[in-house]
């Protein structure tokens, strides 16, 4: 049986007044994150009430794939050129569709 694909919901969160700088350096992750084998979908959204506050919604055909992501140059450029923008520790939630739900 084939594995099923994991899900990934990323928070992070910008200083005061820092979201559109910390936008330019998320933006700059999309292309070549969407490239990488092993990704299903990758997209950034900003929450409305709280323009400081972004999630990640990724979708990635296991594990491993979602991992080796991480260890990216993309992801390295990223993490350094964020470092002080950011107020809250990333929180990531690595998770699994259910499929079990009755209609």
């Amino acid at each position: 049986m084939p594995s099923q694909s994991i899900r990934i919901v990323a928070e992070v969160t910008a200083h005061p007044g820092r979201s559109e700088e910390l936008w330019q350096n998320l933006a700059e992750l999309v292309e070549p994150t969407r490239k990488e084998t092993g990704n299903i979908s990758y997209d950034i959204l900003q929450d409305l009430d709280n323009p400081d506050h972004f999630l990640f919604y990724e979708e990635w055909e296991s594990r491993d794939y979602f991992e080796r992501h991480l260890e990216s140059p993309h992801v390295a450029d990223y993490d350094r050129a964020t470092r002080h923008l950011i107020s809250i520790p990333v929180r990531i939630s690595v998770c699994t569709l259910r499929t079990d739900v009755k209609a």
